[in-house]
């Protein structure tokens, strides 16, 4: 009996626990919940910033031209301050793992919303038809998140990305360029083909002659000392399960090669400090091990990025390799693409030239309201849009001594006041906010 009672205690306390929770629910919460395809999967972390936060689920069709067709939930995350602020969507490029940290939110105390891509992370359609997987479908589904949305934020939208997350957001402002009042896209490529030689011709005059050659001669020394480094990368790639499709010889190959692109987009080691031919093979390695490039070749690399790699093949572009200085030590006689990465799996490669044309005009002549942040000796500079000749009302801002994480409160404070009065005109406030 004694035992009954407290289980009945037990149940009418957890019962009054579960409904004091869902008297608790915020006005926002219950507002949210209310949304149709819209699914609530929780709180969500944040910064001091945001009042509420949660991680959400959006449906979407697979195909927007068929919108009662197949259809898949994107993951989101949304941060609220109130709906009388600004509202910054963060377009990632990749899987979204949270809210994150976007410049733009913080400078002008907006609220925040973070979308994850198509066919990236959680946000992947059964059965995977690479067909949908386009600059079109992709803009479609945040012009549909920001239609949503625009019923609860009136006020001003910002769009903001980094890197790949940029590009998408210049993609997005293209397409639906009355979605969104003013768009920051940092360290965005816009590639010009398939393959764009800008890179080839970056890497030929970043920094000085010196460090170009100490760049040059460190691959070199990598594959003159290939055979005594094997068994140690061997070693390395069967502890962290690495295998790879095209071989590990192979691998090996293409990441020296990688070595000067992933070495001054991120300025992870200057190129003076770099070990010469007289290195032993464990002294080689450590700027190697450091920008982490054999990891990308890898087939657990590879998959991770798969639909990144599809886009860029056949829509977006990419960069390859120049041969000619290594050809002595490879087997290529013509440049590499990145189509290695998708044959394997049977997927196309077939390169769609129109979007990129679309792109360029639109930046150049149309592309009003949009600030693009660089970096001097990022790689991705080399792609992207670092003049404005047309039309366009838009600023280009590039960090002197900057790299791929340049940001708005990282330049001098003359430019940074450049950078708060042209945004403060485009969205009629102050910038940033006080």
């Amino acid at each position: 009996m004694k035992q009954r009672i407290l289980i009945s205690l037990f149940l009418l306390l957890i019962a009054g626990f579960q409904l004091n929770a869902q008297e608790e629910k915020s006005e926002f919460l219950k507002t949210l919940e209310a949304i149709e395809g819209v699914e609530v999967i929780g709180s969500a972390r944040s910064g001091k910033q945001f009042t509420e936060a949660y991680e959400l689920k959006f449906t979407q069709p697979v195909n927007h031209n068929y919108p009662t067709g197949l259809t898949f939930t994107q993951r989101m995350f949304i941060g609220h301050v109130g709906y009388d602020r600004p509202m910054v969507l963060s377009t990632s490029g990749y899987q979204a793992r949270g809210l994150g940290n976007a410049e733009p939110a913080q400078l002008l105390k907006a609220n925040l919303i973070r979308v994850e891509h198509r066919y990236f992370g959680e946000s992947v359609p059964d059965p995977l038809i690479w067909d949908n997987l386009t600059v079109w479908q992709a803009a479609t589904d945040h012009h549909r998140i920001v239609q949503t949305f625009k019923k609860l934020y009136e006020g001003k939208w910002v769009s903001t990305g980094h890197s790949k997350d940029g590009q998408t957001a210049i993609m997005f402002k293209a397409i639906y360029p009355d979605d969104i009042d003013v768009a920051i896209p940092y360290v965005a490529p816009l590639n010009k083909g398939k393959v764009d030689p800008r890179i080839y011709d970056f890497l030929s005059s970043v920094g000085t002659d010196k460090e170009r050659q100490k760049v040059y001669e460190y691959q070199i020394a990598m594959f003159e000392k290939k055979d005594q480094i094997m068994p140690i990368i061997k070693e390395m790639a069967e502890k962290r399960k690495w295998n790879f499709t095209m071989g590990i010889e192979r691998g090996y190959d293409l990441a020296v090669l990688e070595f000067p692109f992933a070495m001054w987009q991120y300025g992870a080691f200057k190129p003076m400090s770099l070990p010469g031919k007289e290195a032993d093979p464990e002294e080689l390695l450590k700027p190697f091990y450091q920008v982490n490039a054999l990891f990308y070749f890898s087939e657990p690399g590879i998959v991770g990025f798969l639909p990144h790699y599809y886009q860029a093949m056949n829509e977006m572009g990419y960069y390859g390799y120049d041969v000619k200085p290594f050809q002595k030590y490879l087997p290529d006689t013509v440049d590499i693409t990145w189509d290695f990465t998708l044959t394997p799996y049977g997927i196309d490669t077939t390169f769609n030239p129109n979007t990129l044309k679309y792109m360029h005009d639109f930046v150049q002549n149309r592309g009003d309201n949009m600030l693009y942040i660089y970096g001097e000796y990022d790689t991705w500079t080399a792609t992207g849009v670092t003049k404005i000749t047309g039309l366009a009302d838009a600023l280009v801002m590039i960090q002197s001594g900057g790299y791929h994480g340049s940001h708005i409160t990282a330049f001098p404070e003359k430019e940074q006041k450049k950078i708060f009065a042209t945004l403060s005109r485009w969205l009629e406030m102050e910038v940033p906010v006080k």
